[in-house]
């Protein structure tokens, strides 16, 4: 969970550092914003915490999630980017993206199912 929340954090965190290198802000504004970026952008991620404890059993490596994260984080910003949501619609948006998360977490591990198709046909031959 933790390469899926790093995947999505980069992407977001790119947006936060375009915003206060545009501004002059206090340095307690700017670590108090750090903070609260920290706990929202985690709030998405929960949707891939509540499909395991709910019982998803898709297994993904750590370069999967870690593409994830920033695949999701990158249709977040696409859909107001895009006008798809307006910035009044960003609970629409943790949802969209909180679903998206849930989703991951039934990714099946596709390198699992192909050796164990080659060790069959090993058997075969």
């Amino acid at each position: 969970m933790l390469y899926l929340y790093l995947g999505y954090v980069v992407i977001q965190l790119y947006a936060i550092v375009g915003v206060f290198s545009k501004n002059t802000v206090a340095a307690s504004a700017v670590f108090f914003s750090f903070v609260v970026f920290v706990i929202w952008s985690f709030i998405p991620i929960l949707g891939y915490a509540f499909a395991k404890a709910i019982g998803a059993r898709g297994h993904s490596n750590k370069v999967t999630l870690l593409v994830s994260g920033i695949l999701i984080a990158l249709i977040e910003n696409a859909l107001t980017y895009f006008n798809l949501l307006t910035h009044k619609q960003y609970n629409i948006g943790t949802i969209i993206v909180f679903l998206l998360f849930f989703l991951v977490a039934y990714l099946p591990r596709y390198k699992e199912k192909t050796s164990s198709v080659l060790s069959n046909h090993d058997k075969i031959t």
